[in-house]
């Protein structure tokens, strides 16, 4: 360790510019780190974060890469800032402050503890691993044509229908490249409709019809799922014991990234109308 670094600040970045950064590489260049406490973290945290109390982090240090880049949060900066000095003091590379915390972020923040939705995954072969992701991207394509019927102006219909082609892309994709060897065509499917139970259009829409008014309200609640989504993969790519569960859910992940975007695109331009 050295020790002058202790004494060293740590950079700080503002919440923009956090997120700028993040936009910028693909997620496997950096590591998000929330030093906050677990009940914390579930009410509320970014997307993809890592979480690692500020309390435990010097004993979890290798759970960590000094080499990548780190950015660190908490509820307001003052124990990021603790702890970027305490990575810079272990010989951390290059580590950046999130000023002002969760309650400065004005992006997405998913919700729920560490351990959710992992049990759909965890401890399981590669082919169950791909059928229950496949499956999911099929629930979120269910979703979307559920919601069609809410929604009578033609453009905005146009932009339902485009998130429903987007969750069919990522399914084509996942045929494409990560489809085991005996897993595709009616097997597959058949497989889907099992873990769904059928993926009930009205059970969807009475579960979050009171939620939804007008179009914007619909882009909030995509990018709520995303969200969650886009959190789910990340957790799960850390986790994943072999390189193509990892490289599954790390390509999950960036799928998830680019269509939240384009939900927070879309969802910008109305409010702006």
């Amino acid at each position: 360790m050295n020790w002058k670094n202790l004494f060293t600040s740590s950079t700080n970045k503002t919440p923009e510019e956090a997120r700028q950064f993040m936009a910028e590489r693909p997620a496997v260049e950096y590591q998000l780190l929330d030093v906050r406490r677990p009940s914390e973290y579930e009410q509320g945290h970014i997307p993809g974060c890592r979480l690692i109390p500020v309390k435990e982090l010097s004993s979890r240090l290798d759970e960590l890469d000094p080499v990548r880049p780190v950015l660190v949060y908490c509820h307001s900066g003052v124990r990021s800032k603790a702890a970027s000095q305490l990575l810079l003091g272990a010989d951390f590379q290059e580590v950046y402050n999130i000023s002002g915390g969760i309650v400065a972020w004005k992006g997405q923040k998913a919700a729920g503890p560490e351990e959710q939705g992992l049990e759909f995954f965890v401890e399981r072969d590669f082919s169950s691993v791909f059928v229950m992701a496949y499956a999911m991207e099929e629930g979120l394509r269910q979703f979307y044509l559920a919601l069609l019927d809410r929604v009578e102006d033609t453009a905005e219909r146009k932009i339902v229908e485009r998130l429903a082609r987007f969750e069919e892309g990522h399914k084509a994709q996942l045929r494409e490249r990560f489809a085991p060897d005996g897993v595709l065509g009616t097997a597959l499917e058949n497989e889907v409709d099992a873990i769904e139970g059928g993926f009930d259009q009205a059970r969807i829409l009475e579960h979050f019809g009171p939620q939804l008014g007008d179009i914007k309200d619909i882009l909030r609640l995509g990018m709520m799922l995303e969200t969650q989504a886009l959190d789910l993969y990340s957790r799960l790519e850390r986790l994943a014991s072999d390189d193509q569960s990892r490289e599954l859910f790390r390509f999950l992940a960036g799928e998830e990234g680019k269509h939240l975007g384009y939900l927070a695109d879309e969802l910008d331009r109305r409010l702006k109308e």
